[in-house]
């Protein structure tokens, strides 16, 4: 008998009982939430004496970190596999079973970075299994790593992800070697059993520290008979190697050293396949491998980089001549800066240009942070998303952005916002893609959609102002227009463009492409709107967008930008007091609408349910709509891939008929149109 919420209506159901029937099986399914004690209950008591066994294999993920967990997701999470679980063991303790088998995850042990509330569950489990085994009932916890292939929680990850994966010691179990390691576990006769694929040689190459059930399995190696002098230069900390160099070679040593670490994060064999001068994000850069080449950095330099150091240093040459500017000011000091147990710091990089550590005592990494905190504009913005009070936390973050410094036209700022490269190609139109106006935004946002878009086409992508320490914000939306309007043009230089955004930037593309033509007379090639919902002058929108999940979405990025200092959360407050007010009328230029088909808020068993109302909606009739399987988030994420078909097959379409080259005015002429008038 099989057994889910939804019975034989859950995707690949029919499918999977036909398979059963064809190997000799005699297969039923009931539908039934293992959630729900009752109907657990009632299962069970159906079965009338027949049951043999149990195998428990729900599970749903909700992913965020500790603090940004609350009752719903907890139970979101922990309902169907723990209360499931539990309820099964009520059910059934009084019966005489061969088996109870438990699908639990080494999330639980070594793997749960930002699974707060899946770990939980699954420890659930593993002490479950325990329990059950005291009192002499059968139990088997087996608390597998991730398996590959394109079901289960692995279908979400793209071969970057495995390739992290297999990089950390702990590559995806391919499904055979996982039903042989079932069986296994269950002829074990242990409570609990953890069926991981472990390289050690991987795990001794980690820069991280490593979690504490590992490191037993990957001891450092010294290297025998070094004693004395000897043995200190032999285990000298590159650090403090390339200290002691002499000061000519100190930053080619550390431009290699960063050439070689991030040729090996992006899957080359040879750090010489990396341009040391070419952008990050070109060079294929997402968040999370820039948050891996940071940590590695550390570990290699001593020195407490910025969560978003990589990206704001552009390039690996930019990046080793900051190592060196800092490494020369730097104490030497052996602590570990990416060991969470270290007594010290060695020291804080404030970064390239601007300052980057953040100012917000919340978020400094010098701040001593044993004790509480809670009264910083970031903790008290996620109280209020985590209690329900969204709106509450967004009107504070509009008060802290009007003590800031604003602008009320282009001409009252020193210079515009410029566009990051992301990838060049012979092809026309120009993409340059707009930065949602969130704390999340950024260059960065794009680096997945552009790494399935390399080389046809350039690719860019334009910051939107007040986001830096230091910047100002714009004071109404026509002032915001305004800047954006004339980056563009800067960016295109003459040339055809399209604009494109996700979410609230797809907003800010559509309103920019109707300032173009209405005031400038310029009209671009195309727009794309990314999921982009249209938001009212009172704040209402259309579907209905869940304000509250979306702004927890944001906390759990958190891990990847370092805690959201005051700039960026003020900054947003800005932005989204300002998107009702844009409030475009029409746009002649085509016009591709990309429409999410998933829910970013999970059913039951189900991390992404099908959208059966609640869209974003295409702006106007003439808009061409497309869908992708994807959600809010996962269409620029792990479902970045149809996303970028979907756009480049409408590109290729006759419906964009982009104008000549060079008859698009540039931002210069736009000034001096502007000084004239």
């Amino acid at each position: 008998m099989l057994t889910s919420r939804r019975g034989l209506a859950a995707p690949g159901a029919e499918e999977l009982v036909a398979e059963l029937s064809g190997l000799g099986a005699e297969v039923s399914v009931v539908p039934c939430d293992v959630a729900d004690r009752e109907a657990v209950r009632d299962l069970v008591a159906g079965l009338a004496g027949q049951l043999a066994g149990v195998v428990h294999a729900a599970g749903v993920g909700d992913n965020g970190l500790f603090a940004s967990m609350d009752a719903a997701r907890l139970d979101r999470v922990l309902g169907p596999k723990a209360d499931g679980a539990w309820y099964l063991h009520e059910a059934t303790q009084g019966l005489d079973l061969g088996f109870f088998v438990m699908f639990s995850s080494a999330g639980g042990m070594v793997l749960a970075a930002g699974q707060a509330n899946y770990a939980a569950a699954n420890v659930f489990l593993d002490a479950l299994a325990v329990y059950r085994r005291a009192r002499g009932l059968p139990a088997t916890s087996l608390a597998y790593g991730l398996w590959s292939g394109e079901k289960g929680m692995g279908q979400w990850l793209r071969e970057a992800d495995l390739r992290r994966m297999r990089r950390q010691g702990l590559p995806a179990l391919d499904p055979a070697e996982g039903l042989a390691l079932f069986d296994a576990g269950l002829a074990s006769g242990r409570a609990v059993v953890v069926p991981l694929t472990i390289d050690k040689a991987a795990l001794r190459a980690r820069t991280g520290t490593l979690p504490a059930l590992l490191r037993d399995l990957a001891p450092a190696v010294r290297r025998p008979g070094a004693s004395g002098a000897a043995a200190g230069t032999e285990s000298e900390p590159l650090w403090q190697r390339i200290a002691h160099a002499p000061a000519a070679e100190q930053e080619a040593a550390l431009r290699a050293l960063v050439r070689e670490r991030a040729a090996t994060l992006l899957g080359h064999s040879d750090s010489e396949a990396l341009d040391p001068e070419r952008d990050f994000l070109e060079s294929g850069f997402d968040s999370l491998s820039a948050v891996e080449l940071r940590n590695a950095l550390m570990k290699d330099t001593g020195l407490r980089l910025p969560p978003m150091v990589v990206f704001d240093s552009k390039s690996p040459a930019a990046l080793a001549r900051l190592l060196h500017t800092e490494l020369l000011a730097a104490p030497l000091d052996p602590t570990d800066p990416t060991d969470p147990t270290a007594p010290t710091v060695p020291t804080t990089v404030t970064g390239p240009a601007t300052p980057i550590t953040p100012t917000d005592p919340a978020t400094d990494s010098r701040r001593n942070t044993s004790g509480p905190i809670g009264d910083t504009l970031r903790d008290l913005f996620h109280g209020a998303v985590v209690s329900g009070r969204s709106d509450k936390g967004f009107e504070l973050l509009r008060i802290a952005a009007d003590i800031r410094p604003g602008f009320t036209s282009a001409d009252e700022l020193d210079h515009l916002p410029s566009a990051v490269r992301l990838a060049d190609g012979p092809g026309a139109p120009h993409l340059i893609c707009l930065n949602s106006p969130m704390a999340t935004g950024g260059a960065h946002q794009h680096a997945r959609l552009v790494s399935h878009l390399q080389g046809r086409r350039k690719v860019s992508a334009l910051p939107v102002p007040g986001f830096v320490a230091g910047e100002s914000l714009p004071e109404n939306a026509d002032a915001a227009v305004q800047v954006i309007a004339r980056s563009v043009l800067e960016t295109a230089a003459g040339e055809p463009f399209v604009l494109l955004g996700y979410s609230a930037g797809g907003t800010l593309a559509y309103a920019t492409a109707e300032y173009l033509e209405r005031e400038l007379g310029v009209r671009p090639a195309g727009v794309i709107m990314l999921d982009t919902f249209k938001v009212y002058d009172d704040g209402s929108a259309d579907g209905g967008v869940p304000l509250d999940d979306l702004a927890l979405g944001l906390f759990e990025k958190e891990a990847a930008f370092g805690r959201f200092d005051s700039s960026r959360l003020s900054a947003m407050g800005r932005w989204v007091q300002l998107v009702p007010d844009l409030a475009p009328e029409h746009v002649e230029a085509p016009v591709l609408f990309v429409q999410c088909t998933r829910s970013f808020v999970p059913d039951g068993d189900n991390p992404s349910p099908e959208l059966a109302t609640g869209r974003a909606e295409p702006w106007e009739p003439t808009h061409t709509l497309r869908t992708v399987d994807a959600n809010h988030f996962t269409i620029v994420e792990d479902r970045a891939a149809g996303t970028a078909g979907v756009i480049e097959e409408w590109l290729d379409s006759g419906e964009v008929a982009a104008p000549l080259a060079g008859t698009a005015p540039t931002a210069t002429a736009i000034a001096h149109r502007s000084e004239a008038k």
